[in-house]
């Protein structure tokens, strides 16, 4: 299917929902939109590919969690490494 580029209001009549449920959509990257010269909203239906920017984005956001998730696993293993330490003085008791 080819990419195509549709108004808010054909988005709406096309999937069966209300302006407020798009506008959610819009808001939190769940379709991807733009804005025409004249101010018009044009929402993206179909096609295989997502745009250069939505893809840089989505590459950013997984980087930042792997990030996150190698920073808690090193702070996790840490903990755990002073808490074995103080369990083997203890049991020297």
């Amino acid at each position: 299917m080819a990419e195509k580029w549709i108004s808010q209001n054909a988005y709406m009549d096309k999937y069966h929902i209300g302006f407020a449920e798009v506008k959610h959509l819009m808001n939190t990257g769940q379709v991807e939109w733009r804005t025409t010269e004249g101010g018009q909203i044009r929402i993206k239906d179909g096609g295989d590919s997502v745009s250069r920017e939505m893809y840089e984005q989505e590459k950013t956001k997984r980087i930042e969690a792997e990030t996150t998730l190698e920073n808690l696993k090193n702070m996790i293993f840490s903990v755990l490494k002073i808490d074995k330490t103080e369990l083997n003085l203890h049991k020297n008791y």
